[in-house]
């Protein structure tokens, strides 16, 4: 043998004996951790030491034990949470916050302040165990001190106390600045025997109050609690780090869809000492109170949960885009509003591939999946989903939605109600939107006054609105034959003045100009002043600050006010207005199909459609599409 070949063969036998030392001393290592932690450290690589570290550093004190098992949850939950920040100073990014509405380009904004793009590092890969040890034992310190303490189990704890990060802000040493920032109230809540909600009321009347603003990174404690600024999401995250530092059990709850509009909503919910949930919205309004998310009708509610809760085991590809979360929510639709479940037979077996279908609900001309079920023998099983509203089950595979039932119906006893198309009627339809409802009550009690001087002093009235009108243009005969100079609509009190558009006609029937007068201002500095209600715009209105308030016109000279023609705030400009052009369409089997457009030449369109069909309207002159109905009875009805 060659010394070459004799140098070779040492160096195998080296590495080899590397490597069987390598394996042997991970088989011990992992030997003595489940399957499910060993899988973890393999995904950590190098950072696995990190991980160990905390093991190991719970591991040596049997006093510990509870302390060991808190950072188990916390390890073998974390795959897939990560940190998306701008690796830029704090002051640049603040900066960059408190410009980016008073912009119409955000991303001009980064580029201003060369934030570059986002970074996105893993958890599990850079993660410290310092950073864990600081955070398991600060939870603990908390849950421990607190009088309420001894209400919450190590179950509740895990989920509600002791994470480390809530969204995918970056890491923070958040628990130190929290004991710090409200230290006098954590002082007293340690005296005293406060119950858990009167705590919560006391540490979410000191959050800072927030401006509303889009498209923020998310944030974390620090950066929340200097901006004040962002969304919903981001007030009931300011609120869980808050709350959850003062050892306060609390959650951030949400809708992934309004029934309405095509955002969701994000707010909190504490637990009492018999483990009941109040909901809240945190920075805002204080347990008890009203807010969005108990005041507005949902489909679906959930409850953000640090641990993986295996919802739907599938691809990513197979998800629908609000459920890409799906695996580390709760589903507590029950514990808002009345619902039901569903299990509802399937139409199309052939795009079956997952074994999952999802519930989804419409919104223009769109079904958007906001629930998941499973489906055994040819039914879908869906859990809690509110009712009197309409639903579709659909298939997600690779990126492509398949219609998996009918549309239907769900009732409060939990049957569902399919709209499958038939035989034709004729049918007039006069409404559009059910949401009209909510403003339509401002105008009931409103005036209409002329004048010869500007400042009313000698006001007649011409006409009162004795009842709520309906969401179309209304026009009233006065019967005046006097002249006046100056005519406006008074608001009754708490109507805001909410009328959309105004228009008076003389004599000869003929629209009178004039310069618009009225109550300055409008309500939370919006452009909705009083000067809309002569634009002819039906999505605008004047939206008063408050009473009393009104808007008119100064026509220059008197002259004879012969009618009156008024269109009350709808939302979004949702009725039947003439010389608009409508397109009306039905649910047929996995698509919406036409049936015709018309020029509108009332407040009334009629139509021949299948009976028993679930329709939708088309403003295509706004190319606004709002929500589907069906004829019941001669009516529009929207559930």
């Amino acid at each position: 043998m060659s010394k070459k070949d004799k140098y070779y063969v040492l160096a195998t036998v080296i590495i080899v004996t590397a490597l069987c030392c390598y394996t042997l001393h991970n088989f011990r290592l992992f030997a003595q951790y489940s399957d499910e932690m060993t899988n973890v450290f393999r995904q950590a690589g190098s950072n696995r030491r990190e991980l160990i570290k905390v093991l190991k550093h719970y591991s040596r004190n049997p006093a510990d034990s509870l302390k060991l098992r808190a950072a188990e949850f916390l390890i073998v939950n974390m795959p897939g949470k990560y940190s998306e920040y701008y690796d830029a100073p704090w002051e640049d990014v603040a900066a960059a916050h408190v410009r980016w509405t008073s912009s119409r380009n955000s991303r001009g904004i980064v580029r201003t302040y060369q934030l570059g793009q986002p970074v996105i590092r893993e958890d599990l890969k850079h993660i410290t165990g310092a950073y864990l040890i600081n955070n398991i034992e600060l939870a603990f310190k908390v849950w421990e001190e607190m009088p309420w303490g001894k209400d919450i189990s190590f179950e509740i704890f895990c989920e509600e106390i002791l994470p480390y990060r809530f969204a995918t802000e970056a890491i923070d040493n958040w628990r130190e600045k929290v004991l710090a920032s409200f230290a006098e109230l954590y002082s007293s809540f340690q005296e005293g025997d406060i119950s858990i909600i009167d705590a919560c009321r006391m540490v979410n009347d000191r959050l800072p109050r927030f401006r509303h603003d889009t498209d923020f990174p998310p944030m974390n404690f620090s950066q929340l609690m200097t901006t004040a600024r962002g969304t919903c999401d981001e007030m009931s995250a300011l609120t869980i780090f808050a709350m959850r530092g003062l050892g306060i059990p609390v959650s951030g709850d949400y809708t992934p869809l309004w029934i309405a509009r095509r955002v969701g909503h994000s707010w909190n919910s504490v637990r009492d000492s018999c483990g009941v949930k109040i909901s809240f919205m945190g920075a805002e309004s204080n347990p008890g109170e009203n807010h969005m998310g108990i005041t507005e009708q949902t489909s679906k509610v959930y409850r953000h949960a640090y641990a993986n809760q295996q919802n739907v085991v599938t691809v990513p590809e197979n998800i629908p885009p609000l459920l890409q979360k799906v695996n580390y929510i709760i589903d507590v639709t029950s514990e808002y509003g009345t619902s039901a479940d569903i299990h509802a037979a399937i139409i199309n077996g052939e795009f079956n591939l997952t074994g999952y279908a999802f519930l989804a609900m419409p919104f223009e001309m769109q079904w958007n999946a906001i629930g998941w079920g499973k489906i055994v023998n040819d039914k879908i099983h869906f859990q809690s989903a509110g009712t009197n509203l309409f639903y579709l089950a659909v298939y997600y595979n690779d990126g492509v939605q398949t219609s998996a039932s009918y549309p239907f119906r769900l009732d409060e006893k939990g049957d569902c109600h399919f709209f499958i198309p038939g035989a034709m009627q004729t049918v007039q339809i006069s409404n559009v939107a059910i949401a009209s409802d909510r403003w339509l009550y401002r105008m009931q009690g409103g005036i209409f006054e002329v004048a010869n001087r500007s400042d009313f002093s000698d006001a007649q009235t011409l006409h009162r609105i004795a009842t709520i009108p309906e969401a179309r243009f209304h026009d009233v005969i006065t019967g005046n034959r006097s002249k006046y100079r100056y005519i406006r609509y008074v608001s009754p009190p708490s109507g805001h003045c909410n009328v959309s558009i105004l228009e008076f006609y003389d004599e000869n029937n003929e629209k009178i100009t004039g310069t618009a007068i009225g109550t300055p201002g409008a309500w939370n500095n919006s452009s909705m002043t009083h000067e809309k209600v002569f634009d002819g715009d039906v999505d605008t209105f004047f939206d008063a600050v408050s009473h009393p308030a009104w808007t008119g016109l100064d026509m220059g000279e008197p002259k004879t006010i012969s009618k009156i023609r008024y269109l009350p705030r709808t939302y979004e400009g949702d009725g039947i207005y003439e010389g608009h052009v409508y397109e009306l369409f039905y649910w047929n089997n996995d698509n919406w199909q036409s049936l015709g457009r018309q020029t509108a030449n009332s407040h009334v369109l009629e139509y021949d459609v299948p009976e028993n069909a679930l329709l939708i309207i088309k403003n295509i002159t706004k190319n606004r599409t709002l929500r589907p109905f069906i004829m019941k009875k001669g009516k529009e009805s929207w559930r």
